[in-house]
């Protein structure tokens, strides 16, 4: 492996963390119980055991039950082990169908009494599934330790770990910023700071790794705002106090995500920083100047750009001419980097 260029990287523990984003907005928009997907992952890895998969048709089930609500034009940019033919297996298909159906109309993670009403639709709708997965699911779900394990997270967690091999493998970091980048437009799909980190990257002559890092954090830096809610979010009327926190714990909560995300610890010092400012008022650290690097600095100049060139539900884009002259403002109270700002006003005019 070549660090410079490359790292390790393993997709289920990549998917397990950024499932906590998907899961919240099905609780938010739907009203589907958290962990959904790992409960459907864990379901789906039970069954897949009884019919028999090979380890790494069973490392990609559970990837795919995972994120299996992205389209499909995104998740043929998942770099599953095995072939774009996987998504089209139709035994792979059924099993995942089954376990998501399963767990959204009974709320696995609620109740033990709905075991017996799920039992009870799959004995009734025997025609919807196919025989052998009838027959394999009524066995697996026989044992009470299936059910109590999808009331609890960590349960559902070590199944998983415990039931896949160990696949690791070496992806370069345009590799991993192809599949960042698919979560960064789920946030806001027209986006264009990755773009704009890339200009930045190269004003400073950033090395072919501290690039790719920084563009990968720049994907990444707002993946927790999924874990707000759209009404706060969207709201076009000014916020309260208590909706403004909850807003300012976006940071946190991409911490929280990219935390469990093994190799990216540089990745995460960098965009969990971005609400940092250097007279100590920003959030979720309260870091001062001395605290944060010229990347940390450069990324939360990035981010307060971004975000005034881009249209809000209760404001229009600013102009780059009137992001720059709020920005200088913002600098000259000692919020932010002024140098940052005045090579911003040149490479992005």
């Amino acid at each position: 492996m070549d660090k410079k260029k490359q790292m390790a990287f393993n997709l289920n523990n990549f998917l397990l963390s950024m499932s906590a984003i998907l899961d919240f907005k099905e609780f938010d928009l739907e009203g589907t119980p958290l962990n959904h997907f790992k409960r459907v992952s864990y379901i789906a890895l039970n069954l897949g055991a009884k019919f028999n998969l090979e380890p790494k048709m069973m490392a990609d089930l559970c990837s795919l039950a995972l994120i299996y609500n992205l389209e499909k034009n995104e998740l043929e940019k998942i770099p599953f082990l095995n072939t774009k033919e996987f998504l089209e297996d139709s035994l792979i298909k059924e099993i995942i169908d089954f376990s998501s159906k399963l767990d959204k109309m009974f709320k696995l993670s609620d109740n033990q009494e709905n075991r017996v009403k799920a039992i009870e639709f799959v004995k009734e709708n025997k025609e919807n599934f196919s025989n052998e997965l009838i027959n394999n699911f009524l066995e697996v779900s026989s044992q009470i330790s299936f059910w109590l394990d999808l009331q609890y997270e960590n349960e559902i967690l070590m199944y998983i770990y415990g039931s896949l091999h160990d696949f690791t493998t070496v992806l370069d970091f345009e590799e991993i910023l192809n599949l960042t980048t698919i979560f960064h437009k789920l946030e806001n799909k027209n986006s264009i700071i990755i773009e704009r980190a890339s200009k930045v990257a190269d004003e400073f002559n950033f090395e072919h790794k501290d690039k790719q890092i920084f563009l990968i954090a720049s994907s990444l830096q707002n993946i927790g705002k999924m874990m707000i809610p759209n009404s706060i979010l969207n709201k076009k009327e000014k916020l309260s106090s208590s909706e403004f926190e909850i807003i300012k714990s976006y940071p946190y909560h991409t911490k929280r995500v990219l935390g469990a995300i093994m190799g990216f610890a540089d990745i995460l010092s960098l965009a969990t920083k971005v609400q940092e400012r250097l007279d100590g008022s920003g959030y979720i650290y309260g870091l001062e100047a001395k605290s944060l690097s010229l990347k940390d600095r450069l990324l939360s100049c990035l981010v307060i750009y971004n975000a005034l060139r881009e249209d809000r539900v209760y404001r229009n884009a600013f102009k780059h001419s009137e992001a720059i002259k709020i920005m200088k403002n913002e600098a000259e109270i000692g919020k932010i980097d002024k140098s940052i700002v005045e090579i911003f006003e040149n490479i992005f005019e």
